[in-house]
């Protein structure tokens, strides 16, 4: 009898771990934005309000879908740690035990072009 290895991941299933792990900072980070705006006395505060109120909820329903997606595909992660470098996220895939880091320099990346699709909008890394 010959000891099979552990399945690989595959490109989609590496991808929504990812998904899943990056989309709640940015709900995150949208909520404490907000909160900063609720404070701030703008001109158009209200449609600033709106527009990320918008964003939220497209993410909340991507969110949905993509977790919906793994448990189809036998995903889960099981344990997410923020550090002081950044990300972690254990899970499984199909029964085996796996890890996924993701340092903050590139998790801001990666949040910044998500953020940046959600308003239709191309980011280019500077401001």
């Amino acid at each position: 009898m010959t000891k099979r290895a552990a399945p690989l991941e595959t490109e989609e299933d590496l991808h929504l771990i990812k998904e899943c792990v990056l989309l709640p900072i940015l709900l995150d980070a949208l909520e404490r934005d907000l909160a900063i705006l609720g404070k701030t006395p703008l001109k158009m505060n209200a449609l600033y309000c709106m527009l990320l109120r918008h964003a939220q909820d497209q993410i909340t329903m991507d969110l949905a879908r993509i977790r919906k997606q793994m448990r189809v595909l036998g995903l889960k992660i099981y344990e997410e740690r923020r550090t002081e470098l950044g990300v972690e996220a254990y899970y499984l895939c199909r029964g085996y035990h796996h890890k996924c880091s993701m340092l903050w320099s590139l998790v801001r990346a990666e949040l910044h072009t998500r953020l940046s699709a959600y308003f239709n909008m191309e980011w280019r890394g500077k401001l």
